[in-house]
C-alpha cells in the first residue's frame, strides 16, 4: 500500500507509515538517531530493504529490537479498519508473546514518535553474533538533564519477559534527582528494575545470563551520564 509508505514531521510527532522500509528510515533526516542505531542492528541489509516497523510491532516478539526503542520513545500507533480508527501506545498494543490488541479487520496505519530531543539516547544489544542475530538481551535508555537534575528517564528491555519490558513509574523515581545522586545509588536503582526482568531459558541464552546482562546495561547507561 503506497499510501502507508512515508515519513513526515508534524508539530508534535515524527509520523512513519507502517510499510516504510528500515532502509528508508536509515536514510531519513527525520528519524531519531537512537532508532537508526537500533535499525542498523536488525537483521541483514537485504532484509532491511523490505522489513518495516509495522511488521516488527504486529509480530509482537519480546525480542523485537525496534519495538524496544519505540516503547522507550513513548511511540504510538494509529490503527484503522474499514469503519473505525484509534490510537494506542505500543506498550499497550502488545499484550504478550505474538499477541496484540489488533482485531482481525484492523491494520496499523502509522507509527507516531513524539518530536522530542534527548540529551542521552542509547541502544544496547547482545546477540550470538556481532550482526544478523536475534537479541539475547537488548535495552533502549533515554535521559534528559537540566542543571544537573534528571528531567526525564526512560528504559525499555527486550528479550527479558513475555513482551518488551518497561515501567514508567519506576523510571519516574529518578526524575528530580541529581546525576551524582543517581550514580551513587546505582545498585539501589538496579534492584528496582530487577523485579521487572523475568527472562526464560531458550535456545539463544539462559535466564541467569539475561538477568545479569540486563542489570549491567542499566549500570552502564547510568555511569555514562
Amino acid at each position: 500500500l503506497s499510501e502507508l509508505n512515508y515519513i513526515k514531521e508534524t508539530q508534535d510527532d515524527i509520523e512513519i507509515g507502517s510499510v516504510t522500509s528500515y532502509e528508508t528510515l536509515l536514510n531519513s533526516s527525520l528519524v531519531p538517531k537512537v532508532l537508526k542505531d537500533t535499525i542498523i542492528e536488525i537483521a541483514a541489509p537485504g532484509i532491511r530493504q523490505v522489513g518495516t516497523l509495522g511488521g516488527n510491532i504486529a509480530n509482537a516478539s519480546p525480542a523485537a529490537d525496534a519495538v524496544c526503542t519505540l516503547i522507550a520513545l513513548d511511540a504510538k500507533v494509529d490503527i484503522i479498519s474499514f469503519n473505525s480508527s484509534r490510537t494506542e501506545k505500543i506498550c499497550d498494543l502488545i499484550i504478550g508473546v505474538k499477541k496484540t490488541t489488533l482485531k482481525p479487520n484492523e491494520i496499523i496505519r502509522c507509527i507516531k514518535i513524539p518530536n522530542v530531543e534527548h540529551d542521552y539516547a542509547t541502544f544496547y544489544k547482545v546477540g550470538g553474533r556481532k550482526a544478523d542475530a536475534i537479541s539475547k538481551v537488548s535495552l533502549c535508555a533515554l535521559c534528559n538533564i537540566k542543571d544537573n537534575i534528571i528531567t526525564k528517564f526512560r528504559i525499555a528491555f527486550g528479550a527479558v519477559g513475555p513482551k518488551v519490558v518497561s515501567d514508567i513509574f519506576t523510571d519516574e523515581l529518578l526524575v528530580g534527582r541529581t546525576i551524582d545522586d543517581v550514580k551513587n545509588s546505582v545498585d539501589d536503582i538496579t534492584e528496582k528494575y530487577k523485579i521487572l526482568i523475568t527472562p526464560i531459558d531458550d535456545q539463544r541464552s539462559t535466564k541467569e545470563y539475561r538477568h545479569k546482562v540486563a542489570l549491567n546495561m542499566i549500570k552502564a547507561f547510568i555511569e555514562s551520564l
